[in-house]
């Protein structure tokens, strides 16, 4: 299902440290929220086409949410009108639900499948540390400070936005069901300015786009930053569509490279890494790659399971809609979405 003039990305993430969202960043300032709450996939992405539909109607902007196991849309928003509607998963480990509490074999082989596969990207987490080690031994920490310093500087000296700093969390990829998805392109089709951050494990690229993020937040400019799907306390993006530019972490799995005026390379490994270092440590880093690839290779095999599972859950447990059922409901909902202008 395509959706054309609208920016994609995730709220959640199946990550090293288990599921971890930032539904809060994305949706706790909308003055309006609907939830769907566990609507079987394929209903809920029928109400999100119609709202889609409806906002294209209006002339009105959306933003589209999509589910990290699977990479359907799972929630849509109206930032103009301030409202949102989102399909909540309430049967996750650890929610507060009915749902979440039920003995079913279908959902609780999701669970374990889900687990399963946290536990292994938190494996493919440990490999990726011993990976990052090799290069922080071999950092020049003063020249990747000076790049930090410099880049700010390049970037946000001297400019003052009106936004008030304030900042959203999200994250523009996620491993999914059937391998890493990212809409690093779509997120940043309409910005004048890309830079892409090359580098290796471990030579600072997350610390140098929370520099990045802190400077513009500090300089007035609201701020989208784009968390890692693999592990959330790094940083993967910061967009600042105040300056029309973005800095985002450029190599696998979202490896892209400049191919539009505007874009420009901040290659840390080049200005901060001792020269040599890929070819000295070749062998010890082809086996920590294979390693890693294969507990994600892993991880992936486990979320496919849980995908089968729930739909599996989905058809037995889930009711079915009519098109007269159906029809009703996505007159409902965009009723409630779109009356009488933004939300009070």
């Amino acid at each position: 299902m395509e959706y054309s003039g609208s920016i994609h990305y995730f709220v959640d993430a199946n990550s090293s440290a288990g599921y971890v969202d930032r539904y809060e960043s994305t949706f706790g300032g909308l003055k309006q929220v609907e939830q769907l709450c566990d609507f079987p996939d394929e209903t809920a992405e029928r109400l999100l086409f119609y709202v889609q539909n409806k906002a294209a109607e209006k002339n009105l902007r959306t933003e589209v949410i999509h589910n990290c196991l699977t990479n359907r849309p799972m929630g849509i928003l109206l930032p103009e009108l301030s409202r949102g509607v989102i399909n909540r998963q309430t049967w996750r480990p650890g929610a507060l639900s009915a749902l979440a509490s039920l003995d079913n074999a279908a959902l609780n082989g999701v669970r374990s499948a889900l687990s399963q596969a946290w536990s292994y990207f938190g494996k493919a987490r440990l490999v990726h540390d011993e990976w990052e080690k090799i290069y922080i031994e071999n950092l020049d920490f003063a020249a990747a400070d000076a790049l930090a310093e410099e880049t700010c500087a390049r970037l946000f000296g001297g400019e003052r936005g009106r936004e008030g700093g304030g900042a959203v969390e999200r994250f523009f990829g996620a491993a999914t069901c059937r391998g890493p998805v990212d809409y690093i392109q779509n997120l940043t089709a309409g910005l004048e300015r890309r830079f892409f951050i090359k580098g290796r494990p471990g030579t600072g690229k997350s610390t140098l786009l929370k520099k990045l993020a802190a400077a513009a937040r500090e300089g007035g400019f609201f701020t989208e930053i784009y968390r890692c799907s693999l592990d959330p306390n790094s940083y993967d993006m910061v967009v600042v569509r105040g300056l029309g530019l973005c800095v985002f972490d450029s190599t696998a799995p979202h490896e892209y490279f400049p191919e539009r005026e505007g874009d420009q390379v901040i290659d840390i490994y080049d200005a901060a890494v001792r020269p040599g270092t890929d070819e000295k440590y070749a062998a010890q880093l082809a086996r920590l790659e294979g390693r890693y690839q294969s507990l994600v290779k892993q991880a992936r095999e486990c979320l496919l399971a849980a995908k089968e599972g729930m739909e599996d859950f989905q058809r037995e447990a889930l009711p079915r809609f009519s098109p007269g059922a159906l029809a009703g409901l996505q007159e409902g909902l965009a009723e409630r979405l779109f009356a009488s202008g933004p939300a009070a």
